[in-house]
């Protein structure tokens, strides 16, 4: 008689830190050591021997029991204001790949830049005890401050100013948009508008203030700064109202490679030339920046030191600065006239 194929049948039994050990012919701690990452060093020799034996055996620690043993779940969250932004695509990859390494996992919540959808996420991450909370905003981050940051520990990743009882990590924007905006004046250029994608008249935006200083320094009248809403439609849109100004531009600054590439759209439908009737410089450097016609010129944002810099905020944040700024390089390519 065969038993029935519905019926339940006993669960294996789950390997433990002791059969670890006694496999690999170490201690019970030896173990913990090795897949808490510390608190004390472990040979990588004798690290390999534990992790094949937990291999061998299935073995898969209990982070829920580790969390309440330790105070640390070994999770981190990320709030992304946009997963189809390439350059957010770029830089949270890059944090994952500095959270693999150190044995964190990331949990990520895609807020599609609503605020609503925002206040949610960061509530729920922090009911989970996340270790750290990494996110940028579209808005102004003194809108965010308040009770959460006292319950976990947050790092923002694109803030260049500082934001009380957090960690921020951002491009230098002031110093790329300057070099940027530079870059078109030492062409020759002297009716330079720009794309943004917040509101132009936030004069304390680091972007917006390179952007000025820069025409300031070559005593030039700085040009029309256009909300373009950090997207391909706002670029185009934006730069469509441009042209249809009195004086339209002789070069654009766009304030990411998405608005710059609705910009090459707009300039190409209404038949300029790029660069010799109009170019342009934009910023992030991602890949779709080597994909357009011409290839844009960009600020290339370091998403690798970004991703870094904000891990070891998360980790040590009594040894790291409360607002670490990094450089962006100028990539020279077609978009520009050089």
């Amino acid at each position: 008689m065969t038993a029935q194929t519905g019926a339940r049948q006993p669960r294996p039994k789950r390997a433990t830190r002791t059969d670890v050990a006694r496999l690999a012919e170490v201690s019970t701690a030896v173990v913990s050591y090795v897949f808490n990452n510390g608190p004390r060093h472990v040979a990588p020799e004798t690290a390999e021997k534990v992790r094949k034996a937990a291999q061998m055996l299935n073995y898969h620690p209990n982070t829920t029991a580790r969390a309440l043993r330790t105070g640390f779940s070994k999770m981190m969250g990320v709030v992304v204001p946009d997963s189809s932004n390439p350059y957010s695509a770029g830089v949270y990859d890059e944090l994952q790949t500095a959270a693999m390494a150190r044995g964190y996992s990331l949990v990520y919540m895609n807020v599609r830049s609503d605020t609503g959808m925002e206040d949610n996420a960061i509530g729920k991450l922090v009911e989970r005890n996340m270790d750290a909370i990494f996110m940028s905003s579209t808005r102004d981050y003194s809108q965010l401050t308040g009770a959460h940051l006292n319950q976990s520990r947050f790092v923002f990743m694109d803030q260049p100013r500082p934001v009380p009882g957090a960690k921020c990590v951002s491009t230098n924007f002031y110093d790329s948009a300057y070099q940027a905006v530079g870059h078109l004046i030492e062409h020759g250029h002297r009716r330079i508008d720009m794309l943004f994608g917040g509101s132009p008249k936030d004069s304390t935006d680091m972007r917006i203030q390179g952007w000025y200083e820069a025409h300031l320094d070559a005593n030039l009248r700085a040009g029309t700064v256009m909300q373009s809403f950090y997207s391909r439609e706002g670029g185009y849109q934006a730069t469509l109202a441009l042209l249809d100004e009195p004086e339209p531009p002789t070069a654009i600054f766009a304030a990411s490679d998405l608005e710059a590439m609705g910009a090459l759209r707009a300039l190409h439908e209404r038949g300029l030339r790029i660069p010799q009737d109009v170019a342009i410089v934009s910023f992030d450097g991602t890949v779709d920046s080597l994909y357009t016609w011409p290839q844009l010129t960009t600020m290339q944002q370091n998403t690798r030191g970004i991703a870094e810099r904000a891990m070891r905020a998360a980790l040590y944040p009594d040894s790291t600065p409360d607002v670490q700024l990094v450089d962006a390089e100028l990539v020279i390519r077609q978009s520009c006239g050089c």
